[in-house]
């Protein structure tokens, strides 16, 4: 007991020495050898990634970029230095004191400190689920950037998934962010040592990002099984699940519920999609998700369940298949690894993520 706590201590103080966490049991390439997802592989600048049969390493060479967590499409590549969330959270306690705040990359600021930037080693690293969610919490956020400097920069893969994403959500949230090569003076510039505000602010980031980790880390909520434990797990659970699913159709969603324990795993990315529907709805009817499709002739041969990265896909006892929304991450693997070729992802409007569970096949 003692043993398995202090392990668990160690795991989160190991996360956050990292700048880029890695948890094997989420790339598509470790749990199904025929996916094709080279994403990662493709983007890094300096082939720092190495996976090979059951491993996905970062190797020496890697320069910290983040561009590979961006492309990774399950978190198995997840920028902890910190998190997206934690960056946005950073905007918008600057954009209540500042009259003007900035994010930009490290090439830009060549290592002075500025009180109302945010600094990321490159901007190709901020998703664009990042980018709503600026739009709507940061209203008078600049993005200081220059064409030139991304041009001699050795994370210059990194400029056109910035410039993409960033068009992208401008679109779905009918925004613009300015532009700029400059910063407006903060404040407050002059009346404080920044590299002491810098670190200060860092150190408290650090202390609260830690406990959430720690919280994640000893309750097992984020924890990703590998295909054999799911396995092993699925036929462990078979005499509970067929005295569940006895129950009433009216409650057959808490059922499911008890079932998967209804701990949500899905990417930062989608975590900050959610966190943009609760503050504007209405992106819901502009957006389209690819979610799979099953269709009848479907042998019900589980695969798809069982190699699914964030246990979004559920076998009951029965056979029937049932998609928990909030867990798919559009990863496409189940399309992938069906031999028969009975799952296909269909794009769909993103109001179905208002139905938890939905019915794949009966």
């Amino acid at each position: 007991m003692i043993f398995g706590q202090l392990k668990k201590w160690s795991n989160v103080l190991v996360k956050k020495i990292e700048k880029i966490e890695v948890e094997a049991n989420k790339c598509l390439k470790v749990r199904a050898v025929n996916s094709s997802c080279t994403s990662c592989l493709d983007i890094c600048p300096v082939s720092g990634i190495d996976i090979i049969q059951n491993s996905l390493e970062i190797n020496e060479s890697c320069l910290d970029c983040g561009l590979c967590t961006a492309v990774c499409p399950t978190n198995a590549l997840k920028w902890n230095h910190p998190p997206h969330i934690q960056l946005l959270n950073q905007l918008k306690r600057l954009s209540n004191s500042e009259s003007e705040v900035y994010i930009t990359c490290a090439s830009m600021l060549k290592g002075t400190v500025k009180t109302n930037v945010v600094e990321v080693p490159c901007l190709g690293m901020l998703p664009g689920e990042f980018w709503i969610n600026a739009s709507l919490d940061v209203p008078n956020l600049n993005i200081l950037y220059q064409a030139s400097t991304c041009h001699f920069c050795q994370f210059s893969e990194g400029e056109k998934m910035f410039l993409d994403q960033k068009s992208e959500a401008e679109k779905l949230a009918n925004s613009t962010f300015p532009i700029c090569n400059s910063i407006k003076k903060s404040s407050d510039d002059g009346e404080i040592d920044h590299h002491r505000r810098k670190l200060l602010t860092s150190l408290l980031e650090e202390v609260k990002e830690t406990n959430t980790i720690t919280v994640k880390e000893v309750l097992e909520v984020d924890k990703t099984l590998s295909p054999f434990e799911k396995f092993d797990r699925y036929y462990q659970q078979q005499d509970e699940i067929n005295k569940m699913v006895e129950a009433a159709e009216e409650i057959k969603n808490n059922v499911v519920d008890q079932f998967v324990n209804d701990n949500v795993i899905h990417t930062d990315k989608r975590a900050l999609l959610y966190k943009a529907f609760e503050k504007e709805p209405e992106l819901q009817n502009k957006m389209t998700i690819p979610l799979p499709e099953i269709k009848e002739s479907c042998t019900r041969c589980g695969a798809c369940a069982f190699l699914c990265p964030t246990d979004a896909i559920i076998m009951d006892n029965d056979n029937s298949m049932i998609l928990v929304t909030n867990k798919c991450v559009s990863c496409g693997l189940c399309e992938e690894i069906c031999y028969e070729k009975h799952v296909k992802l269909t794009p769909k409007k993103a109001t179905v993520l208002k139905d938890k569970y939905l019915d794949l096949v009966q």
